[in-house]
């Protein structure tokens, strides 16, 4: 007898019959974040960033730390490093590494939009007038610091535009080098800013690692630090090219 499973009854995420995260859209409720942008050196952003994508110039990445304290998918903290590109002559922010320490974020995040999440031990405190964010992995190699202190209401943040990952589907047959299937996938994320604040901010990479690079890109002068304080709606993703 032949098995009864079929397209239109899968769920959907594997495994088939108990998805391991549900459809989106994703809600996020008061999500707090530090972010700061840093001019970086070009070279070092073009050996990462898709054949498809063109990087804005001059380079710059971004070093973000997240708490979500109320999503769909529970609550979790996030690490991102980022670059700033185009795709034909529009912008986007294109997630170089990304680390998250629960897994339902961790799955969709891969599976979804390509986002190339890893768990890791993530901390996002306040102390006294400052905001920290810090990265661990493993345990007690601290990869990443970010520290700011929000002093000024910031002005209006201007759209950086979708966040894109590259989707990797290794290939299943042996000795094929090509995956089955990479392509760039952009998300239009919608954010309802509750408070922003800017101020002087600093990054550092006290542990080094060739598994983790996190240190890739070269700080030659911090841009800006913000501290925000919103709401996010994560939708479904758009696939923009295919390498």
């Amino acid at each position: 007898m032949k098995g009864r499973l079929t397209l239109d009854r899968l769920g959907y995420s594997m495994p088939s019959d108990a998805p391991a995260f549900q459809a989106p859209p994703y809600h996020y409720r008061n999500a707090q974040a530090i972010s700061i942008k840093f001019e970086t050196d070009p070279e070092s952003a073009l050996e990462v960033l898709p054949a498809p994508l063109e990087l804005i110039e001059p380079a710059a990445a971004n070093l973000s730390f997240y708490w979500y304290p109320f999503t769909t998918f529970g609550p979790y903290h996030e690490a991102i490093l980022r670059l700033y590109a185009r795709h034909e002559g529009e912008p986007l922010t294109y997630i170089a590494q990304i680390f998250v320490d629960t897994e339902p974020p961790m799955l969709a995040g891969r599976e979804v939009w390509g986002y190339p999440k890893k768990l890791a031990r993530i901390g996002f405190d306040r102390d006294n007038d400052m905001v920290v964010g810090w990265l661990e992995r493993p345990r007690e190699v601290r990869l990443a610091t970010a520290i700011m202190r929000p002093e000024q209401p910031a002005g209006p943040l201007a759209s950086n535009g979708p966040t894109t990952g590259l989707r990797i589907i290794p290939s299943a047959e042996p000795g094929d080098k090509r995956p089955a299937l990479a392509e760039l996938v952009a998300a239009d994320t919608q954010h309802t800013i509750r408070e922003a604040w800017e101020g002087p901010g600093s990054i550092s990479f006290p542990d080094h690692s060739v598994l983790d690079p996190v240190n890739r890109f070269p700080i030659k002068r911090i841009l800006k630090a913000v501290y925000m304080e919103y709401d996010i709606t994560l939708p479904a993703g758009r696939v923009i090219a295919r390498l």
